[in-house]
């Protein structure tokens, strides 16, 4: 099975094949284009409004984000809880959901944080004398509030305080 064919198939073949293949019930075809196979079924979720695509595209993302480096798994994970902010935007939250769960977007972002509030909101204020670590963090935490970000501007949650004061970073940030 290829790419294109399997993109042939409707969602729920594909969701079936994907649990098979975790399950160990079939292998994955060699050199099989995972990536490819993330971005076509967001690309089925945005423009169908899709959440059995949305699903494919975040198990398939955190499959690609458990093999792969830190940096690579950063934008893995950051491109599946994106996917998930828009469908939370476009049907609210459900708990327990694997695509509508807003805690798992929430547990996501408050895990990530190693740094303070207090602490980033300096180093923002003056990024532009930080070391290139300290830059590309602090760009890495701008990334992650483009999550939150979209979920505050789809009025689905309200944010807490805290997750307020993160935002007000967003336009300081690298």
């Amino acid at each position: 099975m290829q790419l294109d064919d399997l993109m042939q198939q409707n969602a729920v073949s594909v969701l079936v094949w994907l649990k098979n293949i975790e399950s160990d019930s079939i292998k994955p075809p060699f050199g099989f284009n995972w990536l490819g196979l993330a971005e076509a079924a967001t690309f089925e979720a945005q423009s169908a409004s899709d959440l059995v695509w949305a699903g494919v595209a975040i198990l398939v993302y955190e499959r690609l984000a458990a093999e792969a480096n830190s940096s690579t798994q950063e934008s893995l994970i950051i491109s599946a809880m994106l996917l998930r902010a828009s469908m939370i935007a476009r049907f609210g939250s459900v708990p327990g959901h694997l695509v509508l769960d807003i805690d798992q977007i929430m547990r996501w972002f408050c895990d990530q944080q190693m740094m303070s509030w207090n602490s980033v909101a300096k180093m923002a204020a003056n990024w532009r004398s930080c070391n290139i670590e300290e830059i590309r963090e602090l760009r890495r935490i701008k990334n992650r509030l483009r999550v939150i970000s979209m979920l505050a501007e789809s009025h689905k949650y309200i944010l807490n305080p805290e997750l307020n004061n993160w935002l007000s970073l967003w336009d300081k940030l690298p």
